[in-house]
Parts: C-alpha cells; sequence; structure tokens
C-alpha cells in the first residue's frame, strides 16, 4: 500500500472507494490541515468514499477542525482503528461532535474489523495484509 504524505501524517487509498489516514504522532489538527486532506480525498475519489482513521499515534484536534473535518459531503462512512483506551474515548468524543453525528461512524479496537465493516456493504470485498 502506497502512502501520499501531507502534513499532519499520510493517506493511503486502500481500494477506488475507500482511504485510510495515520496521522503523525504529537499533531494538533487545525482547519488548514483539514483542508489539505479534503482537498487531496477529492482530488482522487470522483464520487462518495469512506475512511478509516487509524488512532495508532497519538494527536488532538482543534474543535473548528473537527467540525470542518466531518462536513464534507463525500464521505460515506467512517471507521475509526483505536486501539487503546485513550484513543477510543478521543474517537467517541469526536463522533460526538454535531457535523460527525450525522455521519455513520463506528469505533473499532481491531484495524482488520474496521475495515471489514467498511466493506461490509459492498459487493466486492476487500483483501488486505
Amino acid at each position: 500500500m502506497d502512502w501520499h504524505k501531507l502534513t499532519c501524517g499520510k493517506i493511503a487509498i486502500i481500494r477506488y472507494d475507500l482511504a485510510e489516514i495515520m496521522v503523525d504522532d504529537g499533531i494538533d489538527i487545525d482547519i488548514k490541515m483539514v483542508d489539505e486532506i479534503h482537498h487531496y480525498l477529492l482530488s482522487v475519489f470522483p464520487d462518495s468514499f469512506s475512511l478509516l482513521i487509524n488512532k495508532s499515534n497519538s494527536y488532538s484536534t482543534q474543535l473548528d477542525a473537527l467540525i470542518r473535518f466531518g462536513a464534507l459531503p463525500a464521505i460515506d462512512k467512517i471507521a475509526v482503528f483505536a486501539p487503546t483506551k485513550m484513543s477510543e474515548l478521543s474517537a467517541n468524543f469526536s463522533a460526538g461532535i454535531p457535523s460527525s453525528a450525522e455521519l455513520d461512524i463506528h469505533v473499532f479496537p481491531l484495524r482488520n474489523d474496521a475495515l471489514n465493516w467498511l466493506v461490509s456493504t459492498k459487493s466486492i470485498k476487500l483483501h488486505y495484509d
């Protein structure tokens, strides 16, 4: 899987309608970074897409950036891979933000479970490591 480097981390295109985002450790995500993520995703996906947010690293997100992130209409659903209790608490808080609350977001302790949920309604199954 090839990763595209961004200011705040990296994005991998897993398939035609699915990307994984991994933010670098210690980053404080702001609106400018969210706009960079959105711009990249919209340049890659012509239609709606789903996201796997990989919270393996510890980072924070400014509230206005969090609100903007969930407001992108092209996002179909989001799975959050939260391997620790702190990342799970953070993910559940983020999912409760009004712009995100309208999205179909689920939090998983295992990455493969998150991926399986994202593709469960699709006719083409994903093969991954």
